[in-house]
């Protein structure tokens, strides 16, 4: 049995036979939950803005994953023989086609790549939200639930709006919990299954959310869960062989040689993290929420996880697992969190929903309790580096285009390759990509470091400017 403690954080409406006091009370906390949920969105919109039309990087990496659009859209091939001109980085290429699609209608440029962050971002809060409204028939609720996941922008790293895979990751996930929910029967599985495969090959991650739906459809419609399991895998399979056939092997090497190779850094230590930073720091509130639900449902496990709730609870679990291992590889860093984010959230307006039914005499702590789940997403948009980019960042940035583009010859920015073809010169490899070549040690590791080398003894660069 849980405790009233627990209980009390997650209570909905206030009852009439309640004090005026305590009605005051909990009337206020809605009205600043109301206040707090909209300066959220009105925030990130004004932010997101911001960044979509800045002309430079906002982020370290943005540029290299341009630069693997752009080979797109120069008819070049992603997944090829590493060169100092070009490493691909371990990702599928899925997210990489569809911001060439992008670019092909918005035109080439940091608009269009932004532009799908935003619109994923945008996509996964207002199917969340629908989500929410579906179970709980509340359609404040439901916008607490959007404001609650634009909120986390600052607890999962500001990567709602940017030029990298994540945002584009987590709305195909929310997309197949969302089709797994609404649409039923065997075309449910069908359709889920698919969604899966597009999941997969934005982000091998993908692969930690495969036991949840085949757990939820085992529980349903055992005929559709083997439907589900058999599509996705199969097809997967299917087109790996296929892409990594087209590639001469070069797609195995970059998905799943190189990460393995990366596991000799892999720190369980690390994956312990996910607790004191995530869990149980400023997702807290939504998380006592979680085991509210479990604890409402332990009674019958079979009905409780069969159910819509029960399918975000189990992503939550594989968003958890697949946060912690992501973690635990050097470098890990808060965008691993998004999926987590997304489907942790929800739980909270969904326990108030719940349990406000189970102990109605608590319903007036519910706005409370979600008062401090916007707090604790709280931060100052000010102090954060390059979120905002100043008037004197942008000047410099203009100055510095200025003058790379009158260098003589080619130029050589090892952590910003992308930059060099914005001031008209050729691009190349992003280091960090290179670095995962050299932990091979292998032949591919050798014509690497012999081509760099090579690079470097004819003076090929007329300036390399190393700045991380």
């Amino acid at each position: 049995m849980v405790s009233s403690a627990i209980w009390s954080l997650f209570v909905l409406r206030t009852p009439k036979e309640v004090t005026p006091k305590s009605f005051n009370a909990a009337r206020i906390a809605k009205i600043l939950c109301i206040t707090l949920g909209c300066a959220y969105i009105a925030l990130w919109i004004a932010l997101a803005y911001l960044r979509l039309v800045y002309p430079y990087e906002v982020e370290w990496m943005e540029g290299a994953m341009m630069d693997h659009v752009m080979r797109i859209l120069d008819g070049k091939p992603i997944y090829t023989a590493p060169t100092i001109d070009f490493v691909a980085w371990l990702y599928p290429p899925l997210y990489y086609y569809a911001v060439a699609a992008a670019m092909k209608v918005l035109g080439a440029g940091w608009f269009a790549a932004r532009f799908v962050s935003i619109a994923s971002t945008l996509l996964t809060a207002s199917l969340l939200s629908l989500i929410t409204k579906r179970i709980t028939a509340n359609w404040l609720l439901a916008f607490f639930m959007f404001a609650l996941y634009i909120a986390t922008y600052h607890a999962t790293g500001f990567y709602f709006d940017i030029v990298r895979n994540d945002a584009f990751f987590v709305a195909l996930l929310v997309v197949m919990a969302y089709c797994a929910l609404t649409v039923r029967g065997m075309a449910g599985a069908v359709v889920t299954a698919l969604l899966f495969i597009l999941a997969f090959f934005t982000k091998q991650q993908a692969v930690f959310f495969l036991l949840p739906f085949v757990v939820w459809y085992w529980l349903r419609n055992r005929k559709a869960a083997i439907l589900f399991t058999s599509i996705s895998v199969g097809l997967i399979v299917i087109t790996l062989l296929v892409l990594n056939a087209s590639t001469h092997g070069w797609l195995n090497y970059y998905l799943f040689k190189i990460p393995g190779a990366k596991r000799a850094d892999f720190s369980w230590f690390r994956t312990l993290n996910v607790f004191p930073q995530y869990i149980f720091a400023a997702f807290t509130v939504c998380s006592l929420a979680l085991v509210a639900l479990l604890a409402m449902g332990k009674n019958n496990w079979k009905e409780f996880f069969g159910s819509s709730t029960g399918l975000l609870a189990m992503m939550t679990f594989s968003s958890i697992a697949a946060g912690a291992m992501s973690l635990g590889n050097e470098g890990g860093y808060e965008n691993v969190m998004m999926p987590f984010a997304a489907f942790v959230t929800p739980l909270l307006p969904i326990a108030m929903y719940k349990i406000s039914e189970v102990r109605p005499e608590l319903r007036r702590f519910a706005f409370g309790a979600l008062l401090f789940q916007f707090l604790a997403f709280y931060f100052n948009p000010l102090s954060e580096q390059m979120l905002i980019a100043s008037p004197h960042q942008r000047s410099g940035g203009d100055q510095f285009m200025r003058a790379l583009s009158g260098i003589p010859g080619d130029v050589f920015i090892p952590y910003h390759g992308y930059v060099t073809r914005q001031a008209g010169k050729a691009p190349h490899a992003h280091l960090l990509a290179m670095m995962d070549v050299f932990r091979m040690h292998d032949t591919t590791a050798a014509r690497l470091q012999r081509d760099m080398d090579s690079a470097y003894a004819r003076h090929q660069f007329a300036g390399i400017i190393l700045e991380e």
